[in-house]
C-alpha cells in the first residue's frame, strides 16, 4: 500500500509537449484557485505531478509562467475572426467567442489576476500589452466594416473595441457567469453600435 502511494505521488515522467501542457493547465488551475499573491513554483510543479527544476529551467519568475499560460491557452481556443458580412453579427459573434474562452480554464485564471490588480499592476499590464491586445480580433471586424460602408473610420477607437469585452468582464465578476445571448445582442446593439454611429 505504502509503495502505491509512493508511485502516486512521484513525479510523471514527460517530455516536450506533454510537459508543457501539463505544466500551463496547473499554473492556470492553481491561479485560478489561490490567486496570483499565493502562486507559487512548488505548488504548480505538483499540481502537474513534476519536478520543481522543471520550471526554473524554463521560466526566471512566476510572471513568466503566467503569461506563457495564458497566451498557449488563448492560441488554442481562438477561432477564426466573424465574417458574416454584417457587423451586428460580428460583433455578437466575437463576443460568443469571449465568452467561450471566458467558459475555458482562462476565464477563472484571468479573473483572479483582475481581483489583484492593487497588488500585481505590473502583471496586469503585461497581460494586457502581451496577452489580451494581440489576440483581439475586434479591430479587424471593424475595419471591414469601414471597407464596406458601414461605418467611419474615425469612430474606431480603444474605448469602442474594449467596451464589449469590457461588460462582459463585468457581468461575470458580479454575477459568476457570462452574459448569454440576450445579453450579448443588447451590448452590441445598445453600446457598441451606438459608440460607432449605426442604428441597430
Amino acid at each position: 500500500m505504502k509503495r502505491a502511494m509512493d508511485e502516486q505521488q512521484m513525479p510523471v515522467r514527460r517530455r516536450g509537449d506533454a510537459l508543457l501542457q501539463a505544466i500551463y493547465d496547473a499554473t492556470l488551475t492553481e491561479l485560478a484557485e489561490v490567486g496570483f499573491g499565493r502562486l507559487t513554483m512548488e505548488g504548480i510543479s505538483e499540481r502537474a505531478r513534476t519536478g520543481k527544476m522543471s520550471l526554473y529551467r524554463r521560466w526566471a519568475s512566476l510572471q513568466e509562467l503566467v503569461l506563457d499560460a495564458l497566451t498557449h491557452a488563448l492560441l488554442q481556443s481562438t477561432t477564426m475572426t466573424p465574417d458574416t458580412g454584417n457587423l451586428r453579427e460580428d460583433l455578437i459573434a466575437d463576443l460568443k467567442n469571449t465568452r467561450e474562452i471566458m467558459k475555458s480554464p482562462v476565464g477563472p485564471a484571468m479573473l483572479a489576476i483582475i481581483g489583484e490588480r492593487g497588488r500585481h499592476p505590473n502583471l496586469v499590464l503585461a497581460i494586457r500589452d502581451r496577452v489580451l491586445e494581440p489576440s483581439s480580433q475586434i479591430l479587424q471586424i471593424l475595419e471591414r466594416s469601414v471597407a464596406r460602408g458601414e461605418i467611419h473610420q474615425e469612430v474606431i477607437t480603444a474605448q469602442v473595441c474594449q467596451a464589449g469585452r469590457a461588460i462582459m468582464i463585468v457581468h461575470h465578476l458580479m454575477h459568476g457567469v457570462p452574459p448569454d445571448d440576450a445579453e450579448l445582442a443588447a451590448t452590441v446593439d445598445r453600446v457598441v453600435l451606438p459608440a460607432l454611429g449605426v442604428r441597430s
